[in-house]
């Protein structure tokens, strides 16, 4: 793995937990829309694991797999978050 793919999971994973607001990402459009989708289910879920929300966890990680899914259907890269 580059180092900038490592600053990248780096990255990822402190917008996950919150520490930080905010990614910028470019490239095509749909692959951008892909990775904004799978991040954001990605935080969603953490947040109701953190909240101790069962129902809700439960829930937000359906989101989180469908999300994968389908950014590795679009680019092949599989989700390690």
């Amino acid at each position: 793995m580059t180092i900038t793919n490592k600053q990248f999971l780096k990255d990822c994973a402190l917008y996950v937990k919150g520490d930080i607001t905010e990614l910028r990402f470019r490239g095509k459009p749909t692959v951008v829309e892909a990775f904004a989708k799978t991040l954001s289910a990605s935080r969603k879920f953490y947040v109701a694991v953190q909240e101790e929300s069962f129902p809700d966890a439960v829930s937000a990680l359906k989101q989180k797999r469908a999300a994968s899914k389908n950014l590795r259907e679009q680019t092949g890269y599989t989700w390690p978050l």
